[in-house]
This record gives structure tokens, C-alpha cells and sequence, in this order.
């Protein structure tokens, strides 16, 4: 096998089904490439459907009993992986049919080093339906407004397998850019590609590499220790920076695009908000410590100027990926002691982080 994709999935029974439709319909050779599914720990019978699918296509199925998170069973997925190169999805990350060869060319341009950086699109409309191909509503999440609006629209939201396999326009046309339906997130996806064009060999490439949409070779995968179980948020970055340090070059290809089969999230709940918004915070403060780069810190004040933080002054913030690039490449160390100072005194700064350095 050239490529393995490793997809892992908890609970995502019916996403999944699509996602693996998604594979079944790619473009490359079903020679080139092996699919690994890691059911991790799911009750919703999702190995039913797995079994379904089996006969289908081949499958190589790893079963973790209990759930173990996804860092855990990304690593598994790895570890039972045969092709030289990993490529990752997420049990709800629909692949374009010409997802994998996307990847595969810019393996060929970019060598065996490449650590490819995916396109990110997300699919809203779906937010309330438990099964996206039946129009079926969440039981408990649904509002009755909303299950009407469900059931009016039933034929503009579902979205099949006959689609993904043969009308995959239909789904293009429904996608906005970004891994969630949010302005930040396509600003976000907009600075990486920006990034990307200008510094193409950027100190911060790792920025652009998200575990739902990226592939890597193998051996470098196990020689970095794969994902950290410690982090619970923004781990692909985390090990797209040791992947980095090891001498793998990041490298943004938008050929290869994946669509998150949107799901309900509480962000109604402002505690749960606010607990989305600062987790990447936690996580980049973690990576600063335990790979002992105080540069890392100017991460929040690139953060600030997405998702505002009306507490930091507007002159410390940096305007976009470039920005971060070039003062991460050649800021002074001066202006990094300024900058810590000024998160000293940061409130959200002295809260706990949820991981910690073994």
C-alpha cells in the first residue's frame, strides 16, 4: 500500500457511513491506498454498520474497548497502518473523490518530507439531524421550531451516499470554507492559504496541519511519539510542530478538501462557549512549556485578532498568519519579555490548563 487512511470515529454511526462512501468513491486507485477505521469505544452500533460496510469494501477495523479519545486512536490506526504514508480523516470528514489523489500528487512534488496540510469546508444545515441521508432530527437536541423546519426542508438537507458517489457538485454547492460554519474559521482557512503563498517554507507551517485532513510518512509519524493523549484540543498542531522539528516541510494542498459533516455543539451554553474559545489557548501554553519555546506565546496575540480579547491592546496584536510568521521568524526577544509581562496580568492566562507536562 502506498497510502493508508486512518479514520477514527466515537459515536458518528451515520457520518460515518457517508465518510466511508466518500472513500469508496475516490478517484485514485483502490490498489493505492488501505482503509483503517477505529471505532473508539462507540454504543451507537456503529460496528453493525462497519460490518455492513465490510461487504462492501475492504476494511481494516480497530476496535478500542473502553473509548480511549482520539489521540489514542489515531496512534492505534497508525500502528496497524501497512502503507509507508498516513493519511487522516475524522468519522465525520467527508472526502472529495479527488481527495486522495490530492495528496498523492503533492507526495510526488514535495517528497517523502511532505507533511500535507488539507483544505477544510463545513457542510451546515446538518446541526440537527441525526442521520443526514434520512432527514432524521435529534431526538433530544431538536427544538419543535426547528423539527418543523426539518421536515419542510427535509429534501434541500439530506445528504446521501447516491450524492457523495455521483452528484458530488450538489454537495460543493452547500459547503462554506472552513471546518466550522463560523467567520473565524474562514479567516482562518484564508490566512493559511495567504500564509502558505508567501512563505512556503514558513516556521509556522505547522499552523496549517489539522488531524481531520492531513497525511504524513509513517516512520516519521512513529519516530515523533504520534499524538500527545495529554492534549485534548489543537493536537494536531502539536504534532505537526514535532513533525516540523524532525524535518518534515509542511506543505497547504487545496486539491485535497474535506467536508465536516456538521453535528449539534452546545455553543447556545455561554459556559461551553467560552470553554471552546480558550481551549486553544490551553493547548498552545502547553506546547510552549514542554517544547521549551517561549516564541509560542505570540499565538495569543495572532488568537486575539480572530476571536477578539478585549484585553490585550490593539498594538500587541498581530494582524494575520503572516504577521505571526514574521515575528515568530524575527521578532525581538525584547518584545517577546513585553509580551509576557502583559499576559502575566491576563486573567484567563493564570487559569489551570487542562494538560500537563508528564
Amino acid at each position: 500500500m502506498d497510502i493508508s487512511v486512518v479514520v477514527t470515529t466515537h459515536n458518528q454511526k451515520e457520518r460515518l457511513r457517508l465518510v466511508l462512501a466518500g472513500l469508496r468513491g475516490q478517484i485514485a486507485s483502490v490498489a493505492r491506498f488501505e482503509v483503517v477505521v477505529v471505532d473508539d469505544g462507540s454504543s451507537d452500533g456503529t460496528a453493525e454498520m462497519l460490518d455492513e460496510v465490510g461487504r462492501q469494501m475492504d476494511l481494516k477495523i480497530v476496535c478500542l474497548r473502553p473509548n480511549e479519545g482520539r489521540c489514542v486512536a489515531r496512534n492505534r490506526g497508525v500502528e496497524a497502518a501497512a502503507g509507508a504514508f498516513v493519511a487522516f480523516l475524522d468519522g465525520d470528514a467527508l472526502p472529495h473523490p479527488q481527495w486522495l489523489q490530492g495528496h498523492i500528487e503533492a507526495l510526488k512534488q514535495g517528497g517523502r518530507e511532505s507533511l500535507l496540510c488539507g483544505a477544510g469546508y463545513s457542510l451546515p444545515g446538518l446541526e440537527y439531524l441525526q442521520d443526514p441521508q434520512r432527514g432524521t432530527p435529534m431526538e433530544d437536541k431538536t427544538p419543535s421550531v426547528v423539527r418543523e423546519y426539518v421536515r419542510v426542508h427535509r429534501q434541500e438537507l439530506i445528504l446521501t451516499e447516491d450524492m457523495v458517489l455521483g452528484a458530488f457538485d450538489r454537495i460543493e454547492a452547500r459547503a462554506v470554507i472552513g471546518w466550522y460554519p463560523f467567520p473565524e474559521l474562514e479567516i482562518l482557512q484564508e490566512q493559511i492559504t495567504e500564509l502558505f503563498a508567501q512563505y512556503p517554507d514558513s516556521s509556522i507551517g505547522w499552523l496549517g496541519f489539522f488531524p481531520n485532513n492531513g497525511a504524513v510518512l509513517r516512520e516519521a509519524f512513529l519516530e515523533v511519539g504520534g499524538f500527545d493523549p495529554a492534549m485534548a484540543f489543537s493536537e494536531g498542531w502539536d504534532l505537526a510542530y514535532r513533525l516540523q522539528q524532525y524535518g518534515c516541510r509542511p506543505c497547504f494542498v487545496p486539491e485535497a478538501r474535506a467536508y465536516h459533516l456538521y453535528h449539534y455543539h452546545d455553543f447556545s451554553d455561554p459556559i461551553k462557549a467560552r470553554e471552546e474559545m480558550l481551549a486553544p489557548q490551553r493547548a498552545m501554553r502547553y506546547m510552549e512549556q514542554k517544547h521549551s519555546d517561549p516564541k509560542l506565546l505570540l499565538f495569543h496575540f495572532w488568537y486575539a485578532s480572530i476571536w477578539p480579547d478585549p484585553l490585550l491592546p490593539e498594538e500587541t496584536l498581530l494582524r494575520d498568519l503572516v504577521a505571526f510568521h514574521q515575528a515568530y521568524a524575527h521578532g525581538p526577544t525584547g518584545r517577546l519579555r513585553d509580551l509576557r509581562t502583559l499576559l502575566d496580568h491576563h486573567p484567563t492566562w493564570a487559569e489551570p490548563s487542562e494538560a500537563r507536562i508528564p
